[in-house]
């Protein structure tokens, strides 16, 4: 029958065995983009209102996005997300003030 050695132990280069020690601390990202954030928030909102909120979204998010390049935020994506939703928010408002109801 075999037998199965134990793992090895950890040591350290003075040959003594090493103590579980703290894990290491993950360190934060930057922060987000407030502006980003609020960008697509309205960009969301702005699809439920259909009104002249897509513009407003849009706006945010463009300077959001500048921050992210700017100040090396969080948030790139999001105000992509943002401009894009306040594009369609607007294109929408659009198409049924002037389209559905001449």
């Amino acid at each position: 029958m075999t037998s199965v050695p134990p793992p090895p132990e950890n040591y350290w280069p003075s040959g003594q065995p090493q103590a579980p020690g703290p894990s290491p601390r993950v360190q934060a990202g930057p922060p987000f983009s407030k502006a980003a954030i609020a960008g697509f928030v309205l960009g969301c909102a702005g699809l439920v209102v259909f009104a002249f909120v897509g513009p407003l979204a849009t706006v945010i998010s463009r300077v959001g996005l500048r921050h992210t390049r700017e100040r090396g935020l969080r948030g790139r994506g999001l105000a992509i997300a943002g401009m894009i939703l306040g594009v369609a928010d607007f294109a929408f408002y659009l198409i049924s003030r002037y389209v559905m109801h001449p």
